[in-house]
Formats: C-alpha cells, sequence, structure tokens
C-alpha cells in the first residue's frame, strides 16, 4: 500500500460512529430483493433495518461482535453470529460481521485489494474463512466530513450467483 492508501486506512480506522441511509439489493439465482437500508454503527455496536419500499419493516437487527438479535416477520430471534442467524431467518447468505468494516471502504489485515490513484479500495477480495468467495467493487466515493467515503458497494459471489448491491444516499459521521 502507498502513503495516500495507508493514510485512507488509518482515518477509516478511526471512524468508529457513523450512520448511512440508502437502498439495499439482494439478487440470488431464485430471489430478488430490494429495500431502504439504514446501518448505524457505534463502535462496535450497530443497527440495521431493511424496510419495503411501503415502509413497512423487513428485518432490523442490531449487536456487536458477541451478540446479535434480529427481528422479522414479527418474530425475534438471537444468536452470538449474525451472518448465520441472517441465513438461518431470510436465506441470504452474507458477510454481516465484515460489513461495519468494507461499508467505510476500509479493509482487514488479510483482505487482498485493489487500489484507485487516490489511495483508496476500488476492489477487495476478502481474506477471512467465512467470507471467502466473496469479491467486493466500491465506486462513488464522496468527500465527507473530510473521509472518502464509498456510495456504491457491490458483492458478489460467483460460486453461490449472490449479487448484493449497497447504494449509499446519505453518510453521517460523528
Amino acid at each position: 500500500m502507498d502513503l495516500n492508501s495507508q493514510q485512507h486506512q488509518a482515518s477509516l480506522a478511526n471512524l468508529s460512529h457513523w450512520q448511512i441511509r440508502g437502498k439495499f439489493g439482494f439478487k440470488g439465482p431464485e430471489k430478488k430483493q430490494s429495500a431502504s437500508l439504514s446501518w448505524e454503527q457505534n463502535l462496535n455496536q450497530y443497527h440495521l433495518s431493511l424496510n419495503s419500499i411501503l415502509g413497512t419493516s423487513i428485518l432490523s437487527m442490531q449487536g456487536n461482535e458477541n451478540w446479535v438479535t434480529l427481528k422479522a416477520d414479527d418474530e425475534t430471534y438471537s444468536g452470538d453470529n449474525a451472518s448465520e442467524l441472517i441465513w438461518q431467518i431470510t436465506g441470504w447468505t452474507l458477510p454481516i460481521e465484515q460489513l461495519p468494516v468494507w461499508i467505510k471502504g476500509q479493509s482487514l489485515p488479510n483482505d487482498k485489494v485493489v487500489l484507485a490513484e487516490q489511495g483508496w479500495i476500488t476492489e477487495l477480495r476478502p481474506g477471512c474463512d467465512s467470507c471467502s468467495g466473496w469479491t467486493l467493487h466500491f465506486s462513488e466515493y464522496a468527500l465527507i466530513e473530510q473521509q472518502w467515503l464509498p456510495h456504491k458497494i457491490v458483492l458478489i459471489h460467483k460460486k453461490n450467483q449472490l449479487q448484493v448491491t449497497i447504494k449509499v444516499n446519505t453518510w453521517i459521521v460523528n
């Protein structure tokens, strides 16, 4: 990584309180779903909400690295693995635990990245066992409170024929 990238990654690591609002799209071999997205991150605590176009709740999830609670279809589920829980309830395979880092355009230690000239990530191949097979594409970066943040993130899992698109309309950083 060059100096621009190291500085950018270091500043992203310090960004621990943020919110995004936008759109979420999930496309699998047999299922397609879109929703409005709200994600709030406060240190290691997060709250994710997905709502239909009509405003009805599809799911609400909150948790941290040790515990997660998911509400869907007027039922509440709990567990210690967010990715497993969302798969059991929705059938979606998603690397939820890594998303708070990746949404910002930040990489984890074993991730392989392709960098733009400016130092931010344009493509990421995860290095974690639980998220192998995914490739992430970052685009539409914009300067928010002296921080370059992506406004479009596309996660692709070719083997499972999955595509997840996160389109950020609003970033709020504290």
